[in-house]
């Protein structure tokens, strides 16, 4: 799967976040109907080599973005080994960032990536055509006052795929933390958005409940991650409970 061309496919795409580190997880949420699985490996349980079985669970399947724990050289070449479809590069606050991140991501000429073997060049049978390619996906998250004041560069980059919003963290940034509703975080998010529709850009954003997701949808983004694991679980095994007592 090309997934810089399904990114750009057009329409609403439906994802959640799995932070718990077993297969199970990413087969049920894929059972679900979802559209894409968001593979955390900044808050979740997640490393390389999880992160690679998750991919392989989901092959064939919805495409699977792996969030690294951090935008180092080192993080980004070993979590694209894994075979993910894209990668989500979270706190990115510059354009001179994004030429980081493009460097270590890309091959060359477009990069520096350093070439290796795993389970993205299908250990060796793909290797050509992995390095022609280059289908996989690079996302970066704006989640930072820097990162709106420099959004038009961060969304114009030739690199970026895809910007998804992090609404909490942002909310955090502007000395508020969890008042994503508060006049600066919402401007904040309008402003990315437009940006993103006048680049053609893909813009997408994480709800934590189907109310903010269906919120999400109306004001026009296209990639949104609705929940996570943990919190439905939690909030399942609290509704049975309730329904009993």
């Amino acid at each position: 799967m090309d997934a810089r061309v399904w990114l750009q496919s057009g329409g609403m795409k439906l994802g959640t976040i799995v932070t718990i580190d077993h297969p199970a997880i990413v087969e049920i949420a894929q059972l679900a109907g979802f559209d894409w699985v968001w593979i955390d490996g900044e808050h979740g349980l997640f490393n390389e080599v999880s992160a690679a079985t998750a991919c392989a669970v989901g092959a064939g399947g919805v495409p699977m973005f792996v969030r690294l724990p951090d935008r180092s050289s080192t993080a980004i070449k070993r979590f694209l080994d894994t075979g993910c479809d894209g990668i989500i590069l979270p706190q990115v606050s510059s354009s001179e960032e994004v030429d980081e991140i493009a460097r270590a991501a890309l091959y060359p000429p477009r990069g520096e990536r350093s070439v290796g073997i795993a389970r993205a060049q299908g250990y060796g049978a793909r290797f050509a055509e992995c390095l022609e390619k280059q289908d996989y996906a690079i996302v970066v998250q704006i989640e930072s006052v820097a990162g709106v004041k420099n959004a038009e560069a961060i969304v114009g980059h030739a690199a970026v795929d895809a910007v998804v919003i992090g609404p909490y963290d942002l909310s955090g940034s502007y000395g508020i933390p969890g008042q994503i509703e508060a006049p600066h975080v919402v401007e904040s998010i309008a402003a990315v958005r437009a940006l993103c529709k006048t680049a053609g850009k893909p813009c997408g954003i994480f709800a934590a409940t189907a109310e903010k997701a269906r919120a999400y949808a109306k004001a026009g983004f296209e990639l949104i991650a609705v929940g996570m694991d943990c919190s439905v679980l939690l909030g399942g095994y609290k509704t049975v409970l309730e329904a009993i007592r």
